[in-house]
Parts: structure tokens; C-alpha cells; sequence
């Protein structure tokens, strides 16, 4: 279309309100507008926050990944779940959050035929994560619930169940990135008297689809998330009033700490995702112009986002295991102290750990280095005195150590 042709349209049209038929090429797609930029302040501190957040997720998932694909004593159902959440985060912080801020903020989208693939990765990964967290709230449930019967999602079944996640999560964003399509814009600005030409990815809005997916990735997991932590709770209770806490085994205190570490991944999920849902149920877009209703709907998109940055904290948090991961990973950080050997001789590797209580036992160690370390609870240094021996040794049994070493 004709740069001077649009200009002439818009000066009637917008400037002059001549009642003027447009051609029909233009119909739809033909705007007059006043002239607003967004003030430099505002796009750097979008600017910043959004790739704060994207750095997050994807630096945070990527050592929860390898973490977990790296160290044997990883591998089981639980974790394969977790694995699966952590790469479901990953995509949505690179294929939805790093193309949509820019469109939200700016109102054009650049990124041409990504559009559908976009739309595709807002819906699947946020849907693979929310079934995951479903899938381990069930499989804690019965564990805690029906401790003596075999575990419900071994190796095998978490597999298969992972497979079946996807599918149904493909299934679900298939109409959506398919219905996805960029068409163009033209705005006259009737301050400048210009035209500018903008791009918008989009879908039909389809209110049954809508519902549909507020259905799968809200309300139905709030329903059974809800129903299997309720259980959990009447089953802890039940067990505390029956047993001594002195008198509880490790394996009781493990589960404890696994409910406890998806509890707080169900709560960051429910948190950050109600503003975005209450957003759209309410149509809330309606309560502000244009300019209030782009920034708290940028806000609101935000929140929803950060829910695909928060797991690796909790677990970093919650589970000695993915901690001390983290802790080798980033040990170029000055204030983090964690030496090779310490990684090594870790609850990462327990045959490591069973050879270092071997070599124990047979009186190859720094006794008094031992004490040292001991009376200061110090069990990350311990490695040190068994790498470092000397002549005048004291043997320590097994069970000694490996109690040192989990305090």
C-alpha cells in the first residue's frame, strides 16, 4: 500500500472526520490513533525485569536437568517428573516469555512466522508442568497414605506417564498455535500525521477452548491437588498421634521433606497463576485505558511467567541432594565455598560415601581433624580428613561418619 495514499486517507479519515469509505483492503486493518511512546525508564525496566526472569528460569532448570540426568542416585520416578517440569520451564522461558514481553509492551509483533509456535509453547509447557505436579501429588499421596503397598509411578511407569502428559498437553495447545496468525496494521498517528505499519500475532478468540484450558491447567488441579494434600495431612497427623517423633526413621522424614518441598511448588504455582486467571475471567481489561490496562496486564503476565523460575529455588532449599548441585555448579561465586572433593564425596555419590566410610573403618584418617570437624558440625570438611590422613590415626565406625555426614 502506498506510504502518501495512507497519509491522504488518514488526514480525512482521523484529521478532517470526513465520513470516508476505505477501500476494502484496508477495512479492519486501519486505525487513527494518538501519538504515545513508551518513556525509555519504562522499556529499560521492563527490559530488565523480563530478562532477569528468563535468566532465572533457564540457568535454574538447566542445572536442575543436569543435576538430575548427571548422578545416578537421581534416577527414580520422582525425579523424572521433576526433570520433566524443568525442561517444560525451560521452553516457556525461551519460546514464550522471551517473544511475548516485547509484543506486550510494544503492541507489535516481531518475530514473524514464531507466532505459532509461540502460542504453541504459552499452552503445552504450562499444562505438562501443572499434570506433572497432579501426577506427584498422587504418587506422594500414596505413598504416605499406603506406605506398605509397592509405589504406584516406578521408573518404567513414570516414563509412560510422561509420554501420556505430553500428548494430552500437545492435544490441548494444537488449536490454539493452529488458529495463530500474524496480520498487519496501519495507524495513523494524527499528531505526526504519519503512518506506521504494526504486526499482531493472534487467534480467534474461542470462548468453549478458553474454558476448556482454565479447566486443565486451573481449576481441575486445584480440585485434585487440594483433595490428595488433604489426605497427606489427615495421614501425617494420624501417624504423629500414633508414633513418637523421637522414635520416627529417616524414611518417615524423607517423605515428609519430599510433601513438604511439592507443597511449596503447588503454592508458588497456585499464587503466581490466580492474578493472570482472575485477568481474563473478569475481563478486567475493561476497568483501565490503554495505557494503565498495558502495564498491569504486563505485571499481571509477570507473576504468571515467574512461576516457571521458583522451582529450582525450592528445591535448592528443600533437598540436600539438588543443593549440593548447586552449590558445585556455581562454586566460582566467591561466597559460595565448595571444593571437588566435597561435590565427590557427597550425597551425590554413595559409593563414594560408603568408601570413605570403609576407609574409616580401617583408621585411614586425620583423627584429629576429625574432632575438629565434628565438635564444629562441620560435615562438608570432613572429606578433607579422610583425604589428608596421618600417622597417629583412630578408627571411626560407619554409622559414625554417615551420622556426621547427614547433620
Amino acid at each position: 500500500m502506498n506510504q502518501e495514499l495512507l497519509i491522504q486517507l488518514g488526514e480525512r479519515a482521523c484529521k478532517n472526520a470526513e465520513n470516508l469509505t476505505l477501500p476494502a483492503e484496508l477495512n479492519g486493518i486501519f486505525f487513527c490513533a494518538p501519538s504515545y511512546k513508551e518513556g525509555l525508564a519504562t522499556q529499560v525496566f521492563v527490559a530488565i525485569a523480563f530478562v532477569l526472569l528468563m535468566a532465572t528460569a533457564i540457568i535454574g532448570n538447566s542445572v536442575v536437568m543436569w543435576i538430575i540426568y548427571k548422578h545416578k542416585v537421581m534416577h527414580y520416578g520422582f525425579n523424572y517428573f521433576l526433570f520433566n517440569m524443568a525442561f517444560a520451564d525451560l521452553l516457556i522461558a525461551l519460546f514464550n516469555v522471551g517473544t511475548s514481553w516485547t509484543y506486550n509492551l510494544y503492541y507489535d509483533w516481531w518475530y514473524g512466522d514464531l507466532c505459532t509456535l509461540t502460542s504453541f509453547f504459552g499452552i503445552a509447557p504450562t499444562t505438562v508442568s501443572v499434570c506433572s505436579m497432579m501426577a506427584l501429588s498422587w504418587d506422594r499421596c500414596q505413598a504416605v497414605v499406603n506406605p506398605l503397598q509397592k509405589r504406584p509411578l516406578s521408573r518404567k511407569r513414570s516414563v509412560i506417564a510422561i509420554l501420556i502428559i505430553w500428548v494430552v498437553s500437545t492435544v490441548t495447545a494444537l488449536p490454539f498455535a493452529i488458529a495463530a496468525s500474524v496480520n498487519s496494521f496501519f495507524t495513523y498517528d494524527v499528531v505526526t500525521s504519519t503512518v506506521s505499519k504494526t504486526h499482531v500475532c493472534s487467534a480467534p478468540v474461542n470462548t468453549f477452548f478458553e474454558k476448556v484450558l482454565f479447566g486443565i491447567q486451573y481449576a481441575l488441579p486445584i480440585i485434585i491437588l487440594g483433595s490428595t494434600f488433604t489426605r497427606i495431612a489427615v495421614a501425617f497427623r494420624a501417624t504423629n498421634e500414633a508414633t513418637d517423633s523421637s522414635l520416627k526413621n529417616n524414611h518417615t522424614r524423607a517423605k515428609s521433606k519430599a510433601v513438604k518441598m511439592l507443597f511449596l511448588m503447588v503454592v508458588a504455582f497456585v499464587v503466581c497463576w490466580l492474578p493472570y486467571h482472575i485477568y481474563h475471567a473478569f475481563a478486567l481489561e475493561e476497568f483501565f485505558d490503554a495505557t494503565h490496562g498495558k502495564y498491569a496486564y504486563l505485571l499481571i503476565y509477570w507473576i504468571a511467567m515467574s512461576s516457571c523460575a521458583y522451582n529450582p529455588i525450592i528445591y535448592c532449599f528443600a533437598n540436600e541432594r539438588f543443593r549440593i548441585g548447586f552449590r558445585y555448579v556455581f562454586r566460582w561465586i566467591p561466597v559460595i565455598d565448595c571444593k571437588k572433593e566435597q561435590y565427590e564425596y557427597s550425597q551425590l555419590f554413595p559409593d563414594k560415601m560408603r568408601s570413605m566410610a570403609i576407609s574409616l573403618q580401617k583408621g585411614r584418617v586425620n583423627s584429629s581433624c576429625l574432632d575438629k570437624k565434628v565438635k564444629e558440625n562441620s560435615s562438608q570438611d570432613m572429606v578433607h580428613c579422610v583425604m589428608h590422613p596421618e600417622k597417629n590415626t583412630k578408627k571411626y565406625s560407619k554409622v559414625h561418619l554417615l551420622s556426621c555426614h547427614e547433620r
